[in-house]
């Protein structure tokens, strides 16, 4: 179990009633159980290390404390509280004082088991905006025939401290005729399925090219102009990316750039793999719509299977079968301004000829409006799991 550091903030011990610790620590204790993590004080150098600082308003009068100490973290402000010795109150007075500062603040009040729920997601965004602010993204080619999905480099960065590196295509299809690639448990399950032997062969190396130079390049995810790649090597892109991503690597095609900076923005947030699909076909009475790839994260499905990459025929893609389950739908743009995440149904996956290989019926909790006015490009990730309470907290942050 790891441990929460707190930064403990009392009045003056003259105008406070002297149980105040030992009914702080009895608090910590029940919240420790509820978080699952153990919660304790500790001074400032070591609480304001963490990704998440919290300042822990014991009691009436610490107000003082708390100006004396803001400077030396950053917004926002998290003031966990009691419901005793006028803790609450205290609280209200430093947001106050935030507000007149133009910064932001959270009171965290309540139930052991609501603190703590609240307490998780304000941990994990606060652990994924520093991971994010350390992310290299390597872009091999760029956008092309998509209109909308490049990005603003130095406005990606400004905003969240990421890097977007631009490289060209021709020294990745370098790399890729040197051959070779890892070995893992995708690979073998890959090999294991009884397709073609040649062109899974030349899809791995693929892999085996990108694997390295995110490795020469220390990149956290990539995006790769994938269908330049059939006249040039005469293979797909789908099976490496599709490793990658189970890897942990967001990795998106067709050089998607916002779809990438998706893909990194929503692994960091969740710890799981994302599925960049086009939006195929909706049916705004339902609030159903079909999205197909010919490529996602080998981890996703409950099983799946190999075939041809849809439009060229050619290569190999993945054909996927998962069960009914809760999703999440995402995409945000590369300013970090304008971002959808929706609550979704799996129906069923499907295995239709006129669509790209792995295919998903889903139901949006909120319906199709927002993919018939105001969609963020084409490309949506998908991802296992309601996480949309995260992903509401992170852009909430962000503006």
């Amino acid at each position: 179990m790891g441990k929460l550091k707190v930064k403990f903030l009392m009045g003056p011990a003259e105008c406070n009633d002297r149980n105040i610790p030992a009914y702080s620590e009895e608090f910590l204790a029940g919240l420790s159980k509820a978080l699952g993590e153990e919660v304790v004080c500790a001074e400032m150098d070591e609480v304001k290390q963490q990704a998440l600082p919290i300042y822990f308003i014991a009691s009436g009068g610490a107000e003082r404390g708390f100006e004396a100490a803001y400077t030396e973290t950053k917004e926002p402000y998290i003031l966990l509280t009691t419901p005793g010795y006028n803790s609450l109150a205290a609280s209200m007075e430093i947001m106050g004082f935030l507000e007149e500062h133009g910064l932001k603040g959270e009171i965290l009040h309540g139930s052991h088991e609501t603190i703590a729920k609240r307490l998780g997601v304000l941990k994990r965004v606060a652990e994924a905006k520093e991971k994010i602010s350390h992310m290299k993204l390597g872009c091999f080619g760029s956008p092309g025939g998509l209109i909308a999905s490049d990005a603003d480099f130095g406005s990606f960065q400004k905003k969240c401290g990421a890097e977007l590196v631009l490289f060209g295509l021709d020294e990745l299809v370098a790399e890729y005729h040197k051959g070779g690639y890892p070995e893992n448990q995708y690979t073998e399950d890959l090999k294991a399925k009884g397709y073609d032997a040649a062109e899974v062969e030349k899809a791995l190396n693929v892999y085996g090219a990108l694997k390295r130079l995110i490795e020469k390049y220390h990149l956290h995810g990539v995006t790769v102009k994938c269908f330049d790649l059939l006249d040039m090597i005469h293979t797909t892109g789908c099976l490496a990316l599709a490793v990658l991503n189970a890897e942990g690597i967001p990795a998106a095609c067709e050089g998607d750039q916002k779809s990438v900076i998706s893909m990194a923005v929503l692994q960091a947030l969740t710890g799981v793999s994302g599925f960049m699909a086009n939006p195929s076909c909706m049916d705004p009475d339902s609030g159903e719509i079909i999205f197909a790839h010919c490529t996602l994260p080998l981890d996703m499905p409950e099983k799946y299977s190999l075939t041809t990459h849809f439009e060229s025929g050619i290569g190999v893609a993945v054909a996927c079968d998962l069960s009914s389950q809760v999703m999440t739908l995402f995409k945000c743009d590369d300013k970090l301004e304008r971002y959808y995440a929706g609550r979704a149904q799996l129906i069923e996956t499907m295995h239709r000829s006129d669509l790209c290989r792995s295919q998903m019926r889903l139901h949006l909790e909120d319906g199709t409006a927002y993919f018939s006015s105001r969609p963020i490009s084409n490309h949506h990730i998908i991802c296992k799991g309601d996480w949309k309470e995260v992903i509401d907290e992170y852009f909430r942050q962000m503006m």
